[in-house]
């Protein structure tokens, strides 16, 4: 779950004007299995403020 929370992190940096939905949508092309509400979840708790 950390190597998740690492990508989901740095992508969301890399990529500041994406929101949550476009970052869990991109997760699942590179192949990652994870819920859209936790890519918000990780993303709030980073103190990203996605609202999309």
């Amino acid at each position: 779950m950390r190597s998740i929370r690492v990508l989901v992190l740095r992508l969301a940096r890399e990529n500041p004007s994406w929101g949550y939905r476009r970052l869990h949508g991109e997760l699942m092309v590179l192949g990652v299995k994870v819920a859209a509400s936790t890519v918000r979840e990780i993303v709030n708790e980073a103190g990203c403020d996605f609202e999309r």
